[in-house]
């Protein structure tokens, strides 16, 4: 998704997946917008909805769904999340009706999300960040990913491997993220590592094994 999708999410982080991916739970986000004036900023988004008992996996993922139904739409600037008209305008179980909708619409069975990007990628954002003072703002994310070959689905998905492992930090005030102080500090030519380190343990800290992998291994 856009950069406005990744700054919603990454105010959320710090809480881990309820894997509760249903048209109910996306209702009560989209409640949220629509109380808001059916938009919402990144930088809005952490006071708004973490209240609710939303977290950023369950946020990525309905954005997406909606997304792809054309029930909600990125402003130009790619910081604002918009209702469309239709859902905008609907309540109760008219809204849920569009949301379900959307969910049936889907090819694949919702699963959590998980990353999926080259490690190569996430140790260059990482050094761009670095070298902008070890930190960034919406708007200078703006400004200088999409240069850089950074559409918002890779940036989203690196934002919230290093906030999720704690080498990075969201503040919602202004909307920005924030190296570690041993990211910031920490020599270029061990991006690389760090950043495959760092999805090794995200992976091995959200994915649960497949149930019987354990016992196939040991025959």
């Amino acid at each position: 998704m856009r950069l406005a999708v990744t700054l919603i999410a990454a105010g959320l982080l710090l809480a881990h997946p309820a894997a509760a991916f249903t048209p109910e739970r996306a209702a009560i986000m989209v409640d949220a917008i629509r109380d808001n004036g059916c938009r919402m900023e990144g930088t809005e988004a952490p006071a708004a909805l973490e209240p609710l008992g939303l977290d950023s996996i369950e946020v990525q993922s309905f954005v997406d769904i909606l997304y792809s139904a054309d029930l909600v739409s990125i402003s130009d600037d790619q910081q604002t999340l918009i209702l469309a008209d239709p859902l905008c305008v609907a309540q109760g179980d008219a809204a849920l009706a569009l949301i379900t909708t959307a969910f049936e619409g889907q090819e694949t069975t919702l699963e959590p999300w998980r990353p999926d990007f080259p490690p190569e990628r996430g140790a260059a954002l990482i050094g761009i960040v670095r070298s902008n003072g070890c930190g960034l703002t919406e708007e200078q994310a703006g400004q200088l990913l999409p240069g850089e070959g950074f559409d918002p689905v890779l940036t989203r998905d690196i934002v919230s491997v290093l906030l999720d492992t704690d080498m990075a930090s969201f503040n919602p005030e202004n909307g920005s993220i924030q190296l570690s102080e041993m990211l910031c500090t920490a020599e270029t030519a061990g991006d690389l590592t760090a950043m495959t380190d760092a999805v090794a343990v995200w992976i091995e800290t959200n994915v649960p094994p497949v149930e019987g992998a354990a016992d196939e291994g040991d025959q």
